[in-house]
């Protein structure tokens, strides 16, 4: 009984699947997979994955060498057939030079086409590429009506100190003891001043340049940035506290998500975090005032909030409401369904006007 040969093409191929696998497990720490890319005496490294790293693979295939034997083992017409195939080879070979030469000629320009393209940039790119980012901070300019004069807008929807401050406090106890909380989007800096007050280390990040200086002239602390890319620079567990009020709204529901996810990063185990945001469940609110800010997003519903805040794994979620509507329908009704129907009214189209979300980084 013969053997079937060993078809080493087919063995490594399996083992490097097995091997693709357990690295897509993260089963190899960083020195196995370090040893894996080591070439080996006199030719590729160990394992490579060809579509990951095309280049070198390519490289690799051109210069391999093909090989052909022209013998044939068949009994009796073996010898002729051997001869047929050694005369055939003799006369196309000639041919085959020819095309040889002509692929090596197209593989070096391709090589060279290729590191060109790695130190330098296609011409034209860099115009292109500014072209593009102009055209981009104009859409955005006219999406979010950010060439509207902040302070101005400030003044007449932005709310009165006072009762920004108001607000605030009802949160303040959640920083006691804290040195380094972030107020993102600090506009103003009324948080800021009310932590100061406090005894509470706290600064500030915001877009606007002329929330910065107003807020600077006031002695607070505060830094120039868009919110999720400072959150990304911060190192792990760097802060104690966070808070952003009417921040949210003005984000993408991604950006929401990708600063929940890189706040849990930075804030130290336990660590609270709070979010106010318009109240669109009630109907005022969602309906109408929310879209005075022309810079307004979406509204947030307070239960995709608190959803938000679980599945990013915050700890104590909570929701709370606040500033109540001036306008009401009168309760002042005969007890039974019209003062049920009044109630379920005013609770919908004239409901708490923001509200806060609320959490603790995991204490772990």
């Amino acid at each position: 009984m013969t053997e079937k040969p060993i078809d080493l093409d087919e063995v490594m191929a399996e083992v490097r699947e097995r091997v693709r696998k357990r690295r897509d497990s993260g089963a190899y720490g960083p020195e196995v997979e370090a040893a894996l890319a080591l070439p080996l005496p006199g030719g590729r490294p160990l394992f490579t994955e060809e579509l990951a790293d095309p280049i070198p693979a390519l490289a690799e295939a051109l210069g391999e060498e093909i090989t052909y034997d022209p013998r044939s083992r068949k009994p009796l017409v073996g010898p002729l057939i051997t001869f047929a195939r050694r005369t055939v080879i003799g006369l196309v070979r000639w041919w085959l030079a020819a095309l040889t030469e002509r692929q090596e000629r197209i593989n070096q320009l391709a090589a060279r086409a290729i590191a060109d393209l790695r130190d330098r940039p296609t011409p034209g790119l860099d115009t292109r590429l500014m072209r593009l980012e102009r055209e981009l901070a104009r859409w955005r300019e006219d999406f979010f009506a950010s060439n509207l004069h902040s302070v101005y807008f400030q003044a007449r929807f932005g709310g009165d100190e006072p009762v920004i401050r108001r607000q605030s406090e009802q949160f303040a106890d959640l920083f006691k003891g804290r040195r380094r909380v972030l107020d993102l989007g600090s506009g103003r800096g009324v948080f800021l001043d009310l932590m100061r007050d406090r005894g509470i280390g706290a600064y500030g990040v915001d877009l606007d340049p002329r929330m910065i200086e107003e807020a600077s002239r006031r002695g607070l602390e505060v830094t120039d940035g868009d919110a999720l890319e400072h959150l990304r620079a911060l190192p792990d567990r760097s802060i104690d506290g966070l808070y952003a009020r009417h921040l949210a709204e003005h984000v993408l529901p991604g950006e929401l998500v990708s600063l929940l996810r890189e706040a849990r990063r930075v804030l130290k185990p336990g660590s609270p975090l709070v979010f106010v945001t318009p109240n669109a469940a009630t109907l005022t609110v969602g309906g109408s005032s929310f879209w005075l800010d022309p810079s307004h997003v979406r509204p947030i519903p307070p239960e995709l909030f608190r959803f938000y805040l679980e599945v990013e794994g915050f700890v104590d979620v909570a929701v709370r409401t606040f500033e109540p509507s001036e306008r009401r329908l009168n309760e002042d009704v005969p007890v039974g369904p019209i003062r049920e129907h009044v109630n379920l009214l005013n609770e919908t189209l004239f409901g708490d006007r923001d509200y806060a979300v609320t959490g603790c980084a995991p204490p772990s």
